[in-house]
């Protein structure tokens, strides 16, 4: 076996040496002259990947520009049925087919059966790995067990210890024969699972130290004698490259999920391939490899994302009547229509939107508070102008939260927000984004500069209701079970005790009711949270 230590410096030939060794192969060929060396060492294979499909089973429509004219074209794409049509087109028996996670949650059908029309879907694809993401925690760890019984494919999760039985949560790692290539495959769940899900539905996980898990995974793999080592993981972009320039000697590929990035060509970190293939089936990844394994070196590789667009030539029927099965059996009520929305819905993660303000004004009005925080990365769909369902409803809000009050005096507010705001400076700086709090009743104005420079005083000016912050007033809050429950995540610390009361009001059918109270709704963007430095966002 070739000597783990110098990999780094080795791991990657030229696509000129590549295509050398290659050429000569095929000119020892055809004179007659022996290449065993050559065609036993130099193996060709595929990886196909996608990840974070959220239950989006069926096709659904973009709008895309055109260059040339300008003109926006409209058309379908992803679900189930395309996606499967396009791996099949695309697969032989030199392919690798991984999934990044997140399957689970998004459309009603996944929240009803509780994750189990995922994992059947899962299972028409004839998977080598599926890594658990943080969303196949959301119905809980009992229903997760239910729904990965029927599983016939193998799940990673080298990160996620199961404490009752001390045992990870699905395997640690795997190997797979591709054509002649040993591959060693390590599965990562989201680091913070634990603050991405209510805690209730983790009580019995604990998660384990990345890189202890990465460096026991390595050791394992090695000893198996693998040509290349993967990590098929569900931490998002920005913890792929760190962990690529930290285990670069030894880790050739990274294969991700979790932060919905189309990475439409592979790019190296420190020498280690990664890909990621954004989210909803939108693209299936495709990364083809030259591996010598002797040496275990890829010698090249290439690789692109394919956009899964509607083609009755290549979609997969057969999924496509299962899925509407589904469809049909839960639908019922979810057709109904019950407003008229005038002005497109959009959402937003690190910038404020009109869907989220609007949803928190409905929750403020609902429960009578002085004021609602909702969190942005809980709202998982735009909606075009035009008739609203309650099956919108229900994509939009998939989590089923319920509606919790509290009190705080005006001085806690302004650590809270003081709190708050620092991390997500903090945050963008870091991470290029942040799980924008989205406010209701309340107006906020900071300077990022100043947190950037370690000032103490970056909040500019607090008003409630248009009434500037009074620290002595007992203010009313309401927000959903998961922000109260990861109070910290969002709020930091403060020096009061915060008394939780749960209306039982559950988010999506309080929604539904103010849609058919308003019928029609034409609600244009608000400036609440201003921030005179204007950090820039990455992403």
């Amino acid at each position: 076996m070739f000597n783990y230590k110098f990999r780094s410096c080795r791991k990657f030939f030229t696509a000129v040496i590549a295509a050398f060794l290659l050429s000569s192969t095929l000119y020892s060929q055809q004179n007659g002259t022996s290449s065993e060396s050559s065609s036993d060492t130099i193996k060709e294979i595929t990886i196909l990947h996608w990840n974070d499909l959220h239950a989006r089973n069926l096709p659904y429509r973009v709008s895309k520009k055109d260059t040339s004219t300008g003109e926006s074209n409209s058309y379908y794409i992803g679900g189930t049925s395309n996606m499967l049509g396009y791996i099949k087109m695309l697969r032989d028996e030199n392919t690798l087919l991984l999934n990044g996670g997140d399957d689970f949650q998004g459309t009603p059908i996944s929240t009803i059966t509780r994750g189990k029309s995922q994992i059947e879907l899962l299972n028409l694809f004839d998977l080598d790995a599926y890594t658990i993401g943080n969303h196949e925690f959301d119905y809980g760890i009992e229903a997760l067990d239910s729904a990965l019984e029927i599983a016939n494919f193998d799940y990673l999760s080298a990160n996620a210890l199961r404490k009752s039985n001390n045992k990870t949560y699905g395997l640690p790692y795997l190997i797979k024969d591709v054509n002649g290539v040993k591959c060693g495959i390590i599965g990562l769940t989201a680091l913070d699972l634990m603050t991405l899900t209510l805690p209730k539905n983790v009580t019995d996980i604990q998660m384990l130290n990345t890189d202890s898990v990465i460096t026991a995974g390595i050791e394992y793999l090695k000893n198996e004698n693998c040509d290349i080592i993967i990590l098929l993981t569900h931490i998002g972009i920005e913890n792929d490259k760190k962990i690529a320039k930290n285990f670069s000697k030894d880790i050739d590929i990274i294969i991700g999920g979790h932060s919905h990035t189309p990475v439409f060509k592979p790019f190296l970190e420190d020498g280690v391939i990664i890909g990621q293939a954004g989210s909803y089936a939108r693209w299936l990844g495709k990364i083809d490899l030259t591996v010598d394994i002797t040496k275990d070196t890829i010698l090249g590789y290439k690789g692109k994302l394919i956009e899964t667009v509607m083609d009755s030539a290549i979609y997969d029927r057969a999924a496509e009547l299962k899925v509407e099965e589904m469809v049909e059996s839960i639908q019922g009520d979810l057709l109904k229509v019950i407003g008229e929305l005038k002005t497109d819905w959009k959402r937003g993660f690190t910038t404020e939107s009109n869907l989220g303000q609007w949803e928190a004004d409905a929750v403020r009005n609902k429960v009578g508070t002085d004021i609602t925080f909702l969190n942005s990365g809980g709202i998982r769909k735009d909606l075009p102008k035009g008739d609203i369902t309650v099956g919108d409803i229900w994509e939009i809000n998939p989590f089923g939260n319920t509606i919790v009050t509290f009190e705080v005096t005006g001085k806690v507010l302004r650590k809270m927000l003081n709190n708050n705001i620092k991390s997500r400076v903090i945050e963008i700086e870091e991470l290029g984004a942040s799980d924008m709090i989205i406010l209701s009743g309340l107006k906020l104005v900071y300077d990022s500069k100043k947190v950037t420079d370690e000032e103490n005083e970056y909040i500019v000016s607090i008003s409630v209701n248009g009434e500037d912050l009074d620290e002595d007033k007992l203010y009313t809050v309401s927000t959903n079970n998961y922000v109260a429950s990861q109070f910290n995540k969002y709020f930091g610390e403060v020096d009061e005790e915060i008394k939780i009361t749960d209306t039982n009001i559950i988010d999506r059918d309080l929604i539904i009711e103010a849609v058919e109270n308003q019928k029609v709704i034409d609600f244009v963007l608000e400036v609440r949270i201003e921030d005179l430095s204007k950090q820039e966002i990455k992403n």
